[in-house]
């Protein structure tokens, strides 16, 4: 009976393990609904597609988002893009775990080792986890990992290809995340010191011009669209100094500013930098003078307080050598306990390095040219990681790339009895022992829970997209418990208690959380708080004076606020003509209530009308939960 192939027993182990836990994940309010830098994504990805791009040089990286393009361009509608974009991730986490297992089996001259190697990058859930999101990561694993492999680091003599299909490759991944531009760096390094294998001058050249024309391409299509010639996107800079800046730890990025609820729907670090930059100097500026201002500050940093910023990079790896995964939009440790399919799988960063730093011990004695190559690849990967934030996506590649010595570690255990000598074995299980103390250890805080209030909120903000209050109501209290002051949490906490009692009445304690919120809500300042949840807060602590001053609009928010009047018996005989001759759409819940109350029957035949059977029944009963039951009154 033949044997099954390595490439196919990896192939049909990531597909098989990514699209299992897809079909939990897409279930879930995260799932369905596309949140921070995903919605970023498929946003720019369907303005693309009607060529609708905002006209202004481009943020964030666009390769990712152009992929997504291209699907649209295939004929997958706006509709069905988010699941076409986590299946095509499941497809890119088994090219990624493909590519490890070919890396290794090249590298270590051994078909096992590829196996494994493949396997423990199939079956690695922090893969899976970023791989079944809308996010650029996989994408940029997958390219590094196909230039690294076109390079051939373990041939012997010249492939006149590997360079130009590694700079194309990488520049490419460069393209999806300019982390990989100091890859792109060590290039010119690696063919220095590659003597006996290294191509031609003539490939080299020829390279640097391939690499250099994809990021004319871009400079061109910028300039296209914005109106101004840049390589680049203008995100950097301003990264640079928030990772690098007095007192940050680097970990992750944290706001420094709190955004209210109308502030523009765009990234909140670009909000954040130009909101600062125009504090700092009094007026907003350009792009280049922003980018010159934070890079002048991080150079100042740099060499005004050299001990500090290095005090800095030292905690910062350490961060990036730590087994935690640290925040990058989600936390992962707080999402996979979620997951049925994550929760339970031990593979992780501590897990890879130790077993690397093992199966480099053998990359170094079998083929210490290849390993020298692919340990400077390594460096200049970690480099990009270090100098910006150590979060769990930024450091993804270098994981994958630790699959490759781990894999042939644990194929051959019986080799480091074989070859080393008793003198070397010692050396050998000390090293392990002290990865493993490092990479497991607590200190510096690194084991940071706070963004989990983040976490419950992204969850909240997501499942009350689709309406699943309940869920919203969990998350945002589980937010409270973990900070008391948020304010984003809190009016989760309203406006789900709202709804919730839209349809069933609340518990005792649940109405009590509910009233406590309102009242913590309505002494928020009015930019920190939407409309809507402005005028629930105001109707449960029977704030009259908020609601007046709501109602003065003549909006929908107004006339909400009105509807909320006449419903508390504080409307006067003008606000209550206003309620009763209002186009019957001119507010929302608050003013179907009041207006219901004022005219029944005549609502009532508005709604059978124009509302599905019962809806006028169910408004009343909430009607009476609200206002009218002994529960309702504070």
């Amino acid at each position: 009976m033949t044997r099954p192939r390595p490439w196919l027993i990896i192939l049909l182990v990531a597909l098989a393990y990514a699209l299992g836990h897809l079909t939990w994940y897409a279930s879930t309010p995260l799932g369905r609904v596309p949140v921070l830098d995903e919605r970023e994504n498929l946003t720019l990805a369907a303005q693309i597609v009607t060529g609708t791009l905002p006209a202004e040089p481009f943020y964030r990286a666009m390769g990712y988002p152009l992929l997504l393009a291209g699907l649209g361009a295939l004929g997958i509608s706006a509709d069905e893009l988010p699941f076409a974009a986590l299946l095509l991730g499941v497809a890119l986490h088994a090219v990624v775990a493909l590519l490890v297992g070919a890396l290794a089996r090249r590298w270590f001259d051994d078909p096992r080792a590829g196996l494994v190697a493949g396997l423990l990058s199939a079956l690695n859930p922090v893969f899976v986890h970023y791989a079944t999101q809308r996010l650029d990561a996989t994408l940029g694993a997958g390219l590094f990992l196909a230039g690294l492999l076109a390079l051939r680091l373990e041939a012997k003599r010249p492939v006149p290809r590997s360079f130009l299909d590694a700079t194309l490759l990488w520049t490419l991944a460069a393209l999806v995340r300019p982390q990989f531009l100091t890859v792109l760096l060590a290039l010119p390094v690696l063919w220095v010191s590659r003597r006996e294998s290294r191509p031609s001058p003539r490939i080299a050249v020829a390279a640097f011009a391939l690499g250099a024309a994809l990021f004319i391409g871009q400079g061109l299509w910028q300039r296209h669209v914005g109106g101004e010639f840049r390589v680049l996107p203008w995100q950097g800079a301003y990264n640079l100094w928030a990772a690098n800046q007095p007192g940050a730890h680097g970990r992750y990025y944290a706001q420094s500013l709190a955004l209210p609820p109308g502030a523009p729907n765009d990234n909140p670090a670009k909000l954040e930098s130009l909101a600062l930059f125009a504090r700092e100097h009094g007026a907003p500026g350009s792009i280049d003078a922003m980018n010159t201002h934070w890079r002048a500050r991080f150079l100042a940093h740099v060499a005004g307080e050299p001990l500090a910023w290095i005090g800095q990079l030292a905690r910062k790896t350490y961060a990036f050598l730590n087994d935690w995964e640290q925040y990058n939009n989600k936390t992962y440790a707080f999402h996979a306990a979620r997951s049925p399919w994550l929760a339970w799988n031990p593979l992780g960063w501590g897990f890879l390095l130790v077993f690397a730093v093992a199966g480099a011990w053998r990359f170094a004695a079998t083929a210490p040219a290849t390993a020298r190559a692919a340990g400077l690849i390594g460096l200049a990967t970690t480099a990009g990681v270090i100098l910006f934030f150590v979060s769990a996506r930024f450091r993804l590649p270098v994981a994958a790339l630790l699959c490759v010595p781990a894999g042939a570690a644990l194929a051959r255990p019986a080799w480091f009895f074989q070859t080393w000598s008793s003198s070397r074995g010692p050396i050998l299980t000390g090293t392990l022992l002290a990865v493993a103390g490092l990479t497991f250890s607590r200190f510096d805080g690194v084991r940071d829970r706070r963004p989990f209030v983040q976490d419950h909120l992204l969850i909240a903000r997501a499942a009350q997209t689709i309406g699943a209050d309940s869920e919203v109501w969990l998350h945002a209290n589980a937010a409270l418990a973990l900070d008391s002051t948020s304010l984003a949490a809190t009016e989760f906490v309203v406006t789900s208690g709202f709804n919730r009692q839209l349809v069933e009445a609340l518990s005792a304690a649940d109405q009590a959380r509910w009233r406590a919120a309102a009242a913590l809500l309505a002494t928020a300042a009015p930019g920190f708080a939407s409309d809507p949840a402005r005028v629930i807060a105001a109707a449960a602590t029977r704030d009259t004076d908020k609601l007046r001053l709501l109602a003065a609009r003549l909006d929908a928010t107004g006339f909400d606020a009105l509807g909320a009047l006449v419903l508390l018996a504080a409307a006067t005989p003008t606000e209550v003509v206003l309620v009763r001759e209002a186009t019957p759409t001119a507010g929302t819940t608050f003013f179907f209530m009041g207006r219901q109350s004022l005219d029944p029957a005549g609502f009532a035949n508005w709604a059978a009308a124009r509302q599905t059977t019962g809806w006028s029944k169910a408004l009343a009963s909430a009607r009476e939960r609200l206002f009218l039951s002994a529960s309702a009154q504070p």
